[in-house]
């Protein structure tokens, strides 16, 4: 670029909350909870989900992980200082604090990109919060958005999906139905609308490139009063192999990342259903903070940089 026009790049990798310690689960759930005290067995049933785990959160580690590896992923190809900040709504990081370490880190050009590929009311409303914090501070602010349907971003889910699908006995695999999820939203057309249909198009599409011919969206997490969107990926599961299926894939489509929820509802939950009925299962691996996934993200992330000319108009 013109050394006559500054630019200095800041990307924030954004996630719902990411506790970094056992510790961290009461506040987390208190600050989601608007600074409420969580019910004891509310803290308790989470805590003890979160030891089920055997290890550190996967989300906390993952979205660390991926910020550093896309940082120097995106200086490599842009030949120029960039800065990746990690940033959550419920836990710290939380976004305003960020928004003024980048304002101190000389930041003129910020990017907005959320650990979901598809679009979602929490993804939209964090595009927005950097939106209005930074008004006022001659900084240009750029939401990534609608990169769901991104060749490099399909090509990891492809990668993902075909290796646990191969994973089926070869006699099984004709009858085997992948299964893909995302979390469940109280029914509301209005702000349905966007959600259903790019969970779609992204299922539809790593379906496509994945060359898999029996395939079904569900969700998962669907709870409260109301309806809420379906069908049940449990639920699923039990109606397909009524009708003659002997194996499922189960693959998350809402976070590149493992969550504590989508983690045991699609994974060891889904199992549970499969070994009560006596067919296959397997869980696709999350994209996660895999080469191939920086990658993508990176080029998705440099197709979202303006020009020199924009930045000069």
């Amino acid at each position: 670029m013109n050394k006559g026009v500054y630019i200095m790049i800041g990307i924030i990798y954004y996630a719902y909350g990411a506790p970094k310690s056992l510790d961290d689960v009461t506040p987390y759930f208190s600050h989601i909870m608007k600074g409420k005290t969580p019910p004891p067995q509310v803290i308790a049933n989470v805590t003890a989900q979160f030891k089920k785990l055997g290890g550190v959160d996967p989300l906390a580690a993952n979205t660390g992980r991926i910020a550093k590896g896309l940082e120097h992923a995106l200086q490599k190809r842009l030949s120029q200082t960039v800065k990746v900040y990690n940033a959550y709504k419920h836990t710290e990081p939380y976004i305003p604090n960020v928004i003024d370490t980048m304002l101190k880190d000389g930041i003129t050009t910020v990017i907005t990109l959320p650990v979901n590929p598809i679009m979602s009311s929490g993804a939209s409303a964090f595009h927005d919060e950097v939106k209005s914090l930074l008004e006022g501070h001659h900084v240009t602010v750029i939401p990534a958005k609608n990169w769901h349907l991104n060749a490099e971003l399909l090509a990891v889910y492809q990668d993902r999906i075909r290796r646990a699908y191969e994973w089926m006995p070869a006699e099984k695999r004709a009858k085997t139905h992948v299964l893909y999820t995302v979390h469940s939203q109280p029914i509301d057309p209005e702000r349905n609308e966007s959600y259903v249909r790019q969970f779609t198009e992204l299922a539809e599409a790593v379906s496509k490139v994945a060359q898999i011919d029996n395939w079904h969206i569900t969700y998962r997490s669907g709870h409260g009063k109301g309806d809420w969107l379906g069908p049940n990926v449990r639920d699923s599961i039990y109606t397909l192999h009524g009708e003659g299926a002997q194996g499922f894939v189960t693959c998350e489509l809402l976070s590149l990342s493992a969550d504590i929820e989508s983690y045991f509802e699609i994974g060891s939950e889904c199992q549970r259903v499969c070994e009560e009925l006596q067919v296959e299962f397997a869980q696709a691996e999350f994209p996660g903070d895999s080469y191939d996934t920086i990658q993508a993200l990176a080029a998705i992330v440099e197709s979202f940089i303006p020009t020199e000319s924009q930045l000069r108009s």
